[in-house]
């Protein structure tokens, strides 16, 4: 095999796995317990580096612990890293079609092992479920709902390596004449052998990047949302108010700020307490957000009081909206852990080439406390 002993490019080979195996049981614990599949995939390493080194004990035990074995933790490994991706990506599981074709691949591979001792049997059984188990995880991660450069990274090292397996059981299939071990020189499979242990290490990095790049969105998104309702957070929100008169100027259209204060709030704290009010908080925002189109923004400005962003929406539009957040308020039914509450809410809309975040702001606060002067429990423009 290009001049490299076996034994030892094995060995170089699981002490890569081993590490990548390391790698995974360690970062599991920092990580937060939200961000799944970490541990699996360092199992699926784990069972890899098992295997590999039975291949090295191929002249001192038996054929069970030098070849059968080894032949089935390879695959299992592999399974282990599709029960991760699923973990992962919170995707319905799928594995148990998998460990079927295991076990069946299992008694295929006990009769070319144990009943014939056929290594070109083996090599068909083994390459062929490989085949499958590799593009089943790239399946797996193209079925992701969001794909970013890890996700695609990942799965294109999957894809290659679904090819190389497909590849060298192609070959030997198509192969005229009696395979064994020693004269198995070929092409393919130098490079069946060889990149088995560079796929490993580049799927371990390829996921390595998604988990840091999922914790890096979490953490973005911890950032700008308040963690009690959910909404964005009052600087993160003047932010994209900012940005987003700049752009209604920019293309002429009309932008709408709804000011909500949730009526009466003080004495909910008072006489329910403040674990009641924080319900209170958290059904509001889920309420209003529910009724807002996804490219309206709702962000929590301080105490019972939040502010909806309306982009590319005018002042009859801004008021509808306003209304149906209030009905859908005091329509609602309350219960032993809910109780009836009312909004009010102030609408203004950007119609000044000179306005800013701050009088658009001030313009609909302005309308807020007009409404609550009006007796609460309604909307009032600016």
């Amino acid at each position: 095999m290009l001049g490299i002993d076996a034994n030892s490019f094995i060995i170089i080979s699981a002490a890569f796995g081993l590490l990548c195996a390391f790698l995974f049981f360690s970062i599991r614990v920092g990580f937060p317990k939200t961000i799944t599949g970490l541990a699996q995939w360092g199992w699926g390493c784990l069972l890899m580096v098992v295997g590999a080194v039975g291949f090295t004990t191929r002249d001192h035990l038996p054929v069970l612990f030098s070849s059968y074995l080894p032949n089935l933790l390879i695959p299992a490994g592999v399974i282990f890293m599709h029960y991760s991706l699923g973990l992962f990506g919170k995707l319905a599981s799928s594995g148990r079609l998998l460990v079927a074709l295991l076990c069946v691949a299992s008694l295929a591979l006990a009769w070319v092992t144990f009943v014939v001792d056929d290594y070109r049997g083996r090599v068909i059984v083994v390459s062929s479920l490989l085949t499958v188990l590799f593009a089943a995880c790239g399946r797996r991660i193209y079925c992701y709902r969001v794909k970013r450069f890890p996700e695609w990274f990942t799965c294109a090292i999957y894809a290659a390596t679904a090819c190389v397996m497909a590849t060298r059981c192609i070959s030997v299939l198509l192969y005229d004449g009696t395979l064994t071990l020693q004269n198995d020189t070929s092409a393919i499979h130098d490079i069946y052998f060889t990149s088995f242990p560079f796929s490993l290490v580049a799927m371990s990095l390829g996921f390595l990047m998604m988990a840091n790049r999922e914790l890096q969105s979490r953490l973005e998104a911890q950032a700008l949302h308040d963690p009690m309702s959910g909404a964005y957070r009052r600087d993160a929100l003047l932010e994209m108010i900012q940005r987003e008169i700049a752009a209604s100027r920019r293309h002429r259209k009309p932008l709408s700020i709804l000011m909500m204060d949730l009526d009466n709030f003080k004495a909910i704290n008072d006489t329910l307490g403040h674990l009641v009010g924080d319900q209170v908080i958290v059904d509001f925002a889920a309420q209003a957000t529910r009724l807002l189109r996804t490219q309206d923004v709702i962000g929590r400005f301080g105490g019972e009081e939040f502010v909806v962003m309306l982009p590319h929406t005018g002042l009859d539009a801004a008021l509808a909206t306003a209304e149906r957040i209030r009905s859908r308020i005091a329509e609602a039914d309350g219960t032993a852990d809910l109780p009836l509450y009312t909004v009010s809410i102030g609408v203004a809309c950007l119609d000044r080439a000179d306005a800013d975040t701050l009088s658009l702001l001030d313009a609909a606060d302005k309308a807020l406390y007009a409404a609550k002067r009006s007796g609460k429990n309604r909307v009032v423009a600016a």
